[in-house]
């Protein structure tokens, strides 16, 4: 078998000891230093600052705008929670949440405390934190560091490496004063209202200290070596890079991979489903969605907790404590499942990707030597352990005596592991399959894998260049000193000549390339064009919406079933409901959640001058390719509750006639309970209910996922007008009927008299009209009582001799004093009074 010379990589040129516009100084390689020029630690500080501070007020400025169109405000709503006029402006707070948001993206948490008087409670105090790191910042801020570090030992060299590491200690110092400096010093503030007040939130902290100084010294002092090394031809530097470059380059090249088509195919889910606030919000939240697809999609588990206290009355709590990882996503619907497939295969493409790397730089080795497995898992377990702390969000409250709360998503703790799984895989695919792949690999992209290249290492010609490795059985031979050697930066056989394509198979692999990516780009362009075009969950949220603002109960019901009999649907009419006051006076969808056939929309309903959210469950109903048919699932609606102190057999809502139930009516009374859409209903009596009067009571019905419940309306019935005059009526027709009795105590009359024996010629006359009042009983009856005393006169004639032979009569007259009492049956088309003497 033929040797072919190996490739040699081109040398690094040496740059001259002074460049145009650089300051002569002293020569690299002087152990002295110059404090003068320590001030290009600070400037390099200031400008890395400076960037990242610019990049996340461009985010923020995005995320804003992004939200205010979703709403279709001018000013973005903060969800209700603090009324629009007590809130601060959003647009005016750019630069302290831009401030903040710095901060936070070097691990700082923000925290605030409400302090206040609540009646019957007291006085209470309320504190809350919130844990995130913006990816996208936090990466812009590393990118500057180094960056700046480059180009201030550039143009200003270091004496030695003492000074370098000072300078480099000098620009930690710095852009941590700055970022945390900036933060306290813009602190978002809150006007005190309605006796509370709110302390600065702010993310300036501790750690957030310490991150800043690490990032910036860390990073500033490699980035300032690389061009002092070269000056000062050190072999230091080299040494380094040539035991951690191989680790970073296959880390990199992965995770690189990955996020550039994990980025944009998350975007565009997310401005889909999302609107205008996912779109715009992509720049600072895309990096945090790639590292969750990169966990998930390496099959590691994402933790989610949800866990609220509420102790006001009793205590309840809510909990959930889940993890969710890729072969879970089945029981999400489609979509989840599909997505976690992709992104599973899309990891393992960056595998293969990632070896090719490994073995381009690295050539072959010797399958038997275990030292060499180590570094590239090393770097993804490395890898995993930094994601721990980066991907994670936490969020907590704890307002003693009234709630608490902690919600937190985060890679789970044994993520590190699978990672660490994937870099042995990684290795594995450099070993067993890169080597038949490098030989169709075009010399172009080999050079592109060869990301962090090392200075060349002074050895045989076998251990550098641009390398292609032998086959497995080729490399298996090579078990001699070539293999054993001085393998950490060159591989450990002759490589074989990189083979090169002909022009006619270039041109049949760009012709392949074009078409595929021509494939792909319709295929995508199709899914997103058709999902762009099909109706969304949010479509039937806004025409349930719009029905209730117009009073259509009948459209409102064709679009959500409440799952109601129809004997409890009697206010879910167009004409209670149209003739009902207070209803829905506006709305706005806030978020969109699609997850497989189900979906959940949040909206903000405004009632009254007062804003409610309500978050609408949706499922696809025989989906189409244009139309998903999405349709609401059914919710409990408020409940408008009635009682009347009278059995009755209907009431009135809204001047509309609503049966009571057999179940409903007792003795004692009539008791009613109907599901109603939101708005204010009146509830009163009939008017075939002539007899009976109330005062109508308003119940208000208001909307939200969980809105306070209506009061009941509880109805006092009173005698009205013609049950005073029906009574009265018949009052005096009963009486006038007892002035004509001939007996000395009238059957249903409230006047009698006794006297011994044997009566006759009787003769009855009211002489004095009494006073009574009409006024129910405890049973619900109506009865004649009270008032004052009427008076009668009664004449007749007596036996006095007791003897029947021989009578003695004598006329005798009496004065009686009678109240009126008795019953009072009151039917809607009747009255029936009877009197009694008791």
């Amino acid at each position: 078998m033929s040797q072919q010379p190996p490739v040699s990589a081109p040398a690094v040129p040496e740059l001259p000891a002074h460049q145009p516009g650089t300051s002569p100084g002293p020569q690299p390689g002087n152990s002295f230093f110059d404090f003068r020029l320590l001030w290009t630690g600070a400037a390099a500080a200031a400008a890395s600052y400076t960037a990242v501070y610019l990049f996340s007020l461009a985010a923020v400025l995005l995320s804003l705008a992004g939200i205010a169109a979703s709403q279709g405000n001018p000013v973005p709503a903060l969800g209700g929670a603090i009324a629009a006029e007590q809130a601060p402006d959003a647009w005016s707070q750019l630069g302290q949440l831009t401030a903040q948001l710095v901060a936070m993206a070097h691990l700082g948490s923000a925290g605030t405390a409400v302090a206040g008087v609540v009646p019957f409670l007291g006085s209470v105090r309320g504190e809350g934190h919130l844990y995130g790191v913006p990816l996208a910042v936090l990466l812009i801020s590393a990118v500057g560091i180094y960056l700046a570090g480059r180009l201030a030992e550039l143009r200003f060299p270091s004496a030695g490496r003492p000074q370098l590491l000072l300078q480099s200690a000098v620009s930690g110092a710095v852009f941590a004063l700055l970022v945390n400096g900036v933060a306290a010093a813009a602190a978002v503030r809150f006007p005190a209202t309605g006796g509370f007040s709110v302390d600065p939130i702010s993310a300036a902290g501790g750690w957030s200290v310490l991150v800043a100084f690490l990032l910036a010294a860390g990073l500033s002092a490699p980035s300032r070596n690389s061009i002092y090394s070269r000056r000062a031809a050190s072999a230091d530097a080299s040494f380094l890079r040539g035991k951690l470059n191989l680790p970073l380059a296959a880390v990199a090249v992965h995770t690189a991979v990955f996020s550039v088509i994990a980025i944009p195919a998350a975007w565009i889910t997310a401005a889909v489903s999302g609107g205008w606030a996912a779109l715009l919000s992509g720049p600072l939240l895309m990096g945090n969605a790639a590292g969750y697809c990169l966990v998930a999609g390496h099959l590691g588990g994402l933790h989610v907790l949800s866990e609220t206290t509420a102790i006001f009355g009793a205590q309840q709590s809510v909990n959930e404590d889940q993890t969710i990882y890729g072969f879970g996503a089945d029981a999400a619907g489609t979509d989840p499942a599909v997505a976690a497939w992709a992104a599973l295969a899309l990891a393992l493409v960056c595998t293969v990707i990632s070896g090719l790397c490994v073995l381009l730089r690295r050539g072959t080795v010797s399958n038997g030597d275990l030292r060499q497995w180590a570094p590239v898992p090393a770097g993804f377990l490395v890898l995993g352990l930094l994601l721990l702390p980066l991907l994670t969000v936490r969020a907590d409250f704890d307002a003693p005596g009234l709630a608490s709360g902690q919600y937190v998503l985060a890679p789970a703790w044994w993520s590190p592991a699978v990672l660490l799984g994937w870099g042995l895989l990684v290795e594995a695919s450099a070993r067993f399959l890169a080597p038949y792949l490098a030989p169709v690999v075009p010399a172009g992209l080999q050079r592109l894998l060869r990301v962090l290249p090392a200075r060349p290492q002074e050895s045989g010609p076998g251990e550098a260049g641009a390398l292609v490795p032998v086959t497995p059985e080729e490399g298996h031979a090579a078990t001699g000193p070539a293999a054993t050697g001085p393998a950490a930066t060159g591989p450990a056989v002759t490589p074989r000549a990189e083979r090169q394509l002909s022009a006619k198979g270039r041109k049949r692999l760009l012709v392949s390339a074009a078409v595929v990516g021509a494939v792909a780009v319709l295929a995508a362009g199709s899914v997103v064009t058709i999902n762009a075009v099909k109706p969304g969950p949010d479509q039937p949220v806004k025409a349930y919406a719009q029905a209730l603002m117009d009073g259509d109960a009948r459209k409102a019901l064709e679009i959500l079933d409440p799952d109601v009999p129809n004997e409890e649907r009697a206010l879910l009419t167009n004409e209670v409901l149209g003739a009902a006051a207070n209803r829905i006076d506006g709305f706005s969808i806030i978020s969109t959640r699609v997850s497989g056939d189900s979906a959940q929309v949040s909206a903000e309903l405004r009632q009254g001058g007062r804003k409610y959210e309500q978050t609408f469950a949706l499922v696809k109903k025989q989906p189409e390719l244009l139309d998903d048919h999405w349709q609401l699932e059914a919710f409990p609606l408020q409940q408008v509750t009635a009682s009347v102190d009278v059995p009755l057999a209907a009431v009135s809502v809204n001047g509309v006639t609503v049966p009571a139930g057999q179940n409903e009516v007792t003795a004692i009374g009539t008791n009613i309970s109907l599901p109603a859409f939101p708005g204010s209903y009146s509830v009163g009596l009939p008017d075939s209910e002539k007899y009976l009067s109330v005062e109508d009571q308003q119940v208000v019905v208001s909307g939200g996922s969980l809105p306070q419940a209506p009061e009941t309306a509880r109805l006092t019935v009173k005698a009205s007008d013609a049950l005073v005059a029906e009574t009265s009526r018949q009052v005096a027709a009963a009486l006038t009927a007892c002035e004509k009795s001939t007996d000395i105590e009238p059957e249903g009359c409230p006047f009698s008299q006794f006297a011994f024996g044997d009566v006759r010629n009787v003769k009855w006359s009211v002489t004095a009209d009494p006073d009574y009042g009409l006024s129910r009983s405890f049973d619900g009856t109506w009865r004649l009582s009270g008032g004052k005393a009427g008076e009668a006169t009664v004449s007749y004639e007596r036996n006095a001799s007791f003897s029947k032979t021989d009578p003695e009569w004598e006329k005798e007259t009496d004065q009686v004093q009678f109240y009126v009492r008795g019953n009072v049956s009151v039917e809607p088309d009747k009255v029936l009074v009877s009197l009694s003497r008791f």
